[in-house]
């Protein structure tokens, strides 16, 4: 249905803000998205295709996994509750499932398998794309001077051509011959020679070989090694390490758990060692004085023919014997002690120290436990670092401050001996003092027997000790044991080959709905009906579409079967309602700026009226840019200016033919300086009610209305304003102006015309014409360039 209001559409005030819900925009959105659905069937192909080149071209990671059990004090212990479990205290080794992980994630720890498995040498072979990671070649490559010497990463390939090899750099080529060693600046000596374990196979790879320096590749393997505990109810540490070669994965997680397993046994079995040799050491030493006494007691018994001891003697003896024997107790634990101390005074001693001795004293345990740990890291880094190394001072200082902690202690430890010694010595003089009075044989036989009593006690004490580490040193095993062997998934876990497939998808449906839509948001032109019935509900009368000849200014008489000119025959039937319901007659043709055709839609509006009869006049009152006198080719005469300004030139003196039979024309005349003026003199009214009263329709070619003012002094003689809006040209944000001047009630009954309408290539023909229009009014002084669009079929329903 045609609409014909003055402008509101019915709607009231309310249909100028609110016009369109959320399902006209989603129509919206999909009519582009299905006008434009080879870019999507493109981009989809196109993003499948990326996602298969992706997966078929990168090099798939796997994951190699692998599970400890681990003895943890809180947890139970790998031993169970057998008879040897319970000599494990004697090693000084308290455990713990998050210590064991510390342990198995440091540097040391993967430097023993890198140096092992010589990871610092990787091989490849050469593909078409990249390089392919591979575990063996046809050679290996040997390194003859110490890993140490590699201070920067290098990649060779490796040629063999009558046994010479033709090792090829970046930069530089090596010529070497087999099992020959050859020098290479920054890596080392090198050696290369067959794998005669290596199958070739049918196709002839060329293969090479990558050489890092061992700390980097130490940290690179680091980074992709990972140790967890899963369940803190259990025991258990979950290995796994990510690689591009599953078998070579497995080997390098097999050799690091072996490594870890050999640093436990060594570190248990060193301290057992220094245990044993400190108690041998003490044994020879007592074992000595203890035979020494008891030949003096066989020779002072032979010498004094002692053969019976008196009741009284016996009785002192006793009481003698009993404190001799704590006061041997408390010279034990002295002796002990001094021993200690005089070890830990002494900082040319670097060995690990027998925890087992102060089985009694929980805190002097525990230090001497923390040094023993400190010792054995300290001879580790020394394995790979200097002693300059801050690393190693930093271990050196903590052994420092662990020594004064264990003098301090030993210190203290000593006093209350020496008191508790003082205290005994007491009771012993009292014992001695009886024994004083009885004969001096049998008092030198007391004397030598509570010394061999002494002597005696020592050596019992360090011969179950010695015997008691002796069995713990046999029995000793690792307190970790593999119970999930190194295995890789049988798939890699990147690419995620589903997943990537799916992005490529989503990609190729999101980009271009986005690049569309973007575009659409972003466009500042209307380019299709939505956008005009979005922002205004002003009815629009007709379209007009595309004309590629661009000097073809009367399409209706010159190419009367046409589209155009069938559009044009359409505009006028839309027309005749509303001239007819409006009892209207004078036609104004206005725009927003220029270039939008309102001369091409007058002269043409002006034809097609003409055709059925009727007495038309044209007015080209746009008198800053006038173009329809050009346009039709016709000679200039008098016109509108010198009409107003000379008072002798009547109205019909001004009308000439335009060239189109049944039409008449008002030319412009001359260009003046000031054209608002002359619309505002009387004469104007006297033009008007001339024209009104010899014509049957009035059509006036105003200058753009939003640029100057003259269409607005115009509209008063104008009973019908049809408003041109050019595709791809006149701005969104132009939709305004006729807003505003129907609010205003400025123009009378308007309408639009949809001009230059591009061909749908879904729908129908579209038709236009070139057209330059300049004036000097800022930045629409120009003429501006038209672009290619698609265009809704709603337009023609509107029509």
């Amino acid at each position: 249905m045609l609409q014909t209001s003055n402008g509101l559409n019915n709607t009231g005030a309310d249909g100028w803000e609110d016009r369109e819900g959320d399902d006209k925009t989603f129509h919206n959105n999909l009519n582009l998205v299905l006008r434009n659905w080879i870019w999507f069937v493109f981009c989809i192909v196109a993003g499948l295709l990326c996602a298969w080149l992706y997966v078929r071209y990168t090099v798939p990671q796997y994951r190699v996994h692998a599970k400890l059990m681990v003895s943890d004090d809180k947890k139970g212990t790998l031993m169970g509750q057998s008879a040897l479990g319970e000599l494990s205290g004697i090693m000084g080794a308290k455990s713990s499932v998050d210590n064991e992980v510390e342990v198995l994630t440091t540097a040391d720890l993967m430097l023993e398998m890198v140096l092992d498995q010589k990871a610092y040498i990787q091989y490849f072979n050469d593909g078409r794309i990249h390089n392919v990671h591979a575990m063996h070649a046809p050679f290996e490559v040997l390194l003859l001077s110490s890993p140490d010497s590699i201070k920067t990463s290098a990649r060779y390939t490796v040629k063999a051509k009558n046994d010479v090899l033709h090792i090829n750099g970046s930069d530089k080529t090596i010529k070497a011959a087999w099992n020959k060693p050859f020098f290479v600046k920054g890596v080392g000596k090198l050696s290369i020679v067959k794998n005669p374990d290596f199958v070739m196979g049918s196709s002839n790879k060329e293969y090479g070989f990558i050489i890092d320096p061992v700390l980097p590749t130490v940290a690179k393997l680091q980074s992709k090694f990972k140790a967890e505990v899963t369940n803190k109810n259990v025991s258990s540490i979950k290995l796994s390490l990510e690689t591009t070669i599953p078998q070579q994965g497995e080997q390098y997680l097999k050799t690091l758990i072996q490594k870890y397993i050999e640093l436990n046994l060594h570190d248990k079995n060193t301290v057992a060692d220094s245990t044993l040799a400190f108690i041998a050491d003490r044994l020879a030493k007592i074992t000595g004085e203890l035979s020494k006494v008891e030949d003096n007691i066989s020779g002072f018994k032979r010498q004094s023919s002692l053969s019976d001891i008196s009741e009284q003697s016996k009785i002192l003896l006793q009481s003698s014997a009993s404190n001799t024997n704590e006061l041997a107790q408390v010279e034990t634990k002295l002796a002990m002690l001094n021993t200690v101390q005089n070890y830990l005074q002494d900082p040319n001693n670097s060995k690990v120290m027998p925890a087992a001795m102060f089985t009694e004293d929980v805190s002097m345990k525990s230090l001497i436990d923390k040094y023993n740990a400190l010792i054995l890291q300290k001879e580790r880094l020394m394995l790979s670092h200097t002693p300059d190394h801050p690393l190693i001072q930093n271990v050196e200082q903590q052994l420092i401050g662990l020594r004064q902690n264990m003098i301090s202690i030993v210190s203290v430890s000593k006093r209350q001996l020496e008191q508790q010694r003082n205290s005994q010595q007491k009771l012993v003089n009292l014992s001695q003092s009886q024994i004083d009075r009885v004969p001096t044989i049998e008092r030198g036989y007391i004397d030598l027997a509570r010394l061999q009593q002494i002597k005696q006690a020592q050596y019992i004490f360090l011969q179950e000790k010695w015997e008691e580490t002796a069995i713990a040193r046999t029995s000793t095993v690792a307190n970790a044991k593999v119970i999930d062997k190194p295995k890789s998934e049988p798939l890699p876990f990147s690419p995620k080959t589903k997943l990537v497939y799916l992005v490529g998808l989503l990609a190729g449906i999101v980009l271009p709905f986005a690049f569309i839509i973007g575009k659409e948001r972003l466009n500042l032109k209307i380019s299709s009906i939505d956008d005009i019935i979005s922002a205004t509900p002003i009815p629009v009368l007709g379209s007009v579409g595309h004309l590629e000849n661009e000097h073809a200014h009367l399409i209706v008489i010159e190419d009367p079967k046409s589209v155009i000119a069938e559009q044009f025959r359409g505009i006028r039937t839309n027309m005749g309602y509303v001239l007819r319901s409006a009892k209207a007659k004078s036609i104004m043709v206005t725009s927003s700026m220029s270039g939008e055709g309102k001369s091409f839609i007058s002269i043409n509006l002006a034809a097609s009226l003409a055709l059925i009869n009727k007495k038309v006049i044209l007015l080209e009152l746009d008198l800053r840019k006038p173009s329809i006198t050009h346009k039709l080719g016709i000679h200039k005469y008098y016109g509108f200016s010198q009409y107003v300004v000379d008072t002798t030139i009547q109205v019909k003196d001004i009308i000439v033919p335009s060239g189109i039979q049944g039409v008449s024309l008002i030319q412009s005349g001359a260009i003046p300086p000031n054209p608002s003026e002359l619309f505002e003199d009387p004469r104007t009214q006297e033009l008007f009610d001339y024209v009104m009263d010899h014509f049957d329709y009035v059509i006036i070619d105003t200058p753009p209305v939003g640029l100057v003012s003259d269409a607005l002094v115009l509209s008063e003689y104008a009973q019908t304003t049809l408003y041109v809006i050019r595709q791809h040209f006149t701005l969104k944000q132009q939709i305004e102006i006729p807003n505003q001047l129907v609010k205003q009630e400025k123009l009378n009954n308007l309408h639009l015309i949809i001009n230059d309408v591009q061909k749908d290539g879904r729908y129908g023909y579209g038709y236009g014409y070139g057209y330059g229009y300049g004036y000097g009014y800022g930045e629409y002084s120009k003429e501006q360039p038209r672009k290619k669009g698609l265009f809704s079929k709603a337009l023609k329903k509107q029509n």
